[in-house]
């Protein structure tokens, strides 16, 4: 799944999850891979993290995308 088939989440979004993802263990990208069964995405994005019921990864450019949503 590439970025540029999502849209990129809202400057103030951008910066509530950069502060999530701060902490090392909120890093759930193996976690998003096994959910999609893809393991070509890992290499896509450096950091996916669970946020208020969504899954957001985190790309090289440091721009945040939804993944997921579980409700």
């Amino acid at each position: 799944m590439k970025n540029n088939q999502l849209e990129r989440v809202s400057d103030e979004l951008q910066k509530t999850l950069d502060l999530e993802a701060k902490n090392p263990s909120a890093n759930r990208k193996d976690e998003v891979a096994n959910l999609l069964n893809s393991q070509r995405f890992l290499d896509d994005y450096d950091a996916c993290i669970w946020w208020n019921g969504c899954y957001y990864c985190k790309d090289e450019s440091n721009n945040w995308y939804c993944i997921k949503c579980t409700f």
